[in-house]
């Protein structure tokens, strides 16, 4: 069965999270990435661990081979004249171009560049706060250094994770970037259909990871836009959702765990029914629900500690009480209920170097997957004779000067 991006080539010279994701999901959907990392060193994905077997290895780092599964790995300085003579080659052969983090062209050869010259090429660009004006023109895509911390900071993130009267939680690993990555792959998807249906041209998704953080779990300038209230953090207490909102919605422990304990929005006095609690039903108190958390939380309190949360979580969804387990990430990997196992969501993935990984399996299926092995990230440089040899026709000769010119 044919994938849903068969015949679509990309040409990847991002580094990070955020392009590597979103190229990733691309691979997912089956387009052909082309993988270019700096020479020597790679991807900075293959310097963060953790790392298989303990130990850190460039071929090992656990983000490198989830993020850049599926893809073919060459090397390639872009910011080198060499480098961007082969960049404009393979985009000869390219439908997208994703470039961003510390991604740099020489100024001689901007990204304007390489849309003048292929009209009908896709360009994504990822960025922290985005590109500034007029910078596709000068080649620098690269800004001043940032981290996702500062990005949820300004994307309104933070307003609404810890204690009220604590500093902000983060998120653990870089979430606002995955969320760029998700924005990209998604933009990527929109201008090609625009091509290849409404005969568009080519277009370029510019990204910012300030921007996509914004919409994480409702988003504070959301709710300040659509509700007129600011978002106001109140520990694991309805993270995301308005303050007239129902209550609860909120992590509370139980027997040897904890559960996300949710109202039913349309018939909260089941909370009642479940818990055998008649003053869960008293209409002063639904009418100011999250003004009484603290009460609501006590009245759960007597129920929740009596049983554990896989008791706890099937009795209300018995009543179509929507409460959730909190896994531990143990739990989530023992997959209790075989629901991971059924749609193939972990797979063991075959490296010559990291050995047997267990990993998670493309976030998006579409029909059958294709059979054969589930596929693996690249050494650094695998494909280097593949793409510049076989595809570009450069000979070995070739290659070696390049190589010792620093260029790929």
């Amino acid at each position: 069965m044919s994938a849903a991006l068969d015949g679509v080539r990309v040409l990847d010279i991002s580094a990070g999270v955020a392009g590597g994701y979103c190229t990733r999901l691309l691979a997912d959907l089956g387009a052909d990435i082309v993988k270019a990392e700096t020479p020597g060193r790679g991807d900075r994905l293959r310097h963060a661990g953790p790392f298989g077997g303990g130990l850190p290895h460039r071929e090992t780092s656990i983000p490198h081979l989830h993020l850049n599964a599926g893809k073919r790995g060459i090397t390639l300085d872009a910011g080198t004249a060499s480098g961007a003579d082969l960049v404009t080659q393979l985009l000869g052969r390219s439908d997208v171009l994703v470039i961003g983090d510390t991604t740099r062209l020489p100024r001689a050869l901007p990204l304007s560049a390489f849309e003048r010259r292929y009209p009908e090429l896709v360009v994504a660009t990822l960025t922290s706060s985005g590109l500034p004006p007029g910078a596709a023109g000068t080649g620098r895509v690269a800004e001043r250094p940032s981290a996702d911390i500062v990005e949820l900071a300004l994307s309104g993130y933070l307003l609404m994770t810890g204690d009220r009267d604590r500093e902000p939680v983060k998120p653990y690993g870089e979430q606002a970037r995955f969320q760029a990555g998700v924005h990209a792959a998604l933009g990527i998807l929109a201008a090609l259909a625009a091509r290849d249906r409404l005969d568009a041209g080519g277009q370029r998704v510019d990204v910012a990871a300030v921007e996509a953080a914004a919409f994480l779990v409702g988003g504070a300038i959301q709710r300040q836009y659509v509700f007129g209230r600011d978002a106001i953090r109140d520990g694991s207490r309805t993270i995301g959702m308005a303050q007239n909102f129902l209550y609860p919605s909120t992590i509370r422990p139980c027997e040897g765990g904890y559960v996300h304990a949710h109202v039913h929005n349309r018939f909260p006095e089941l909370l009642a029914t479940l818990m055998r609690e008649p003053r869960l039903t008293d209409p002063d108190l639904l009418a100011s629900a999250r003004g009484r958390a603290d009460e609501i939380d006590g009245l759960m309190h007597g129920w929740l500690r009596a049983r554990d949360k896989w008791t706890a979580v099937r009795e209300a969804q018995e009543l179509r009480v929507p409460f959730t387990e909190v896994l531990d990430p143990s739990e989530v990997v023992d997959d209790r209920f075989g629901q991971h196992a059924a749609r193939g969501f972990f797979r063991a993935v075959a490296h010559p170097v990291a050995g047997e990984v267990v990993q998670l399996g493309p976030a998006i299926r579409m029909g059958s997957d294709r059979t054969g092995p589930p596929p693996r990230a690249p050494l650094l440089g695998e494909h280097n004779v593949e793409v510049y040899a076989d595809e570009l026709g450069l000979s070995l000769r070739d290659l070696g000067r390049l190589s010792a010119a620093g260029a790929i």
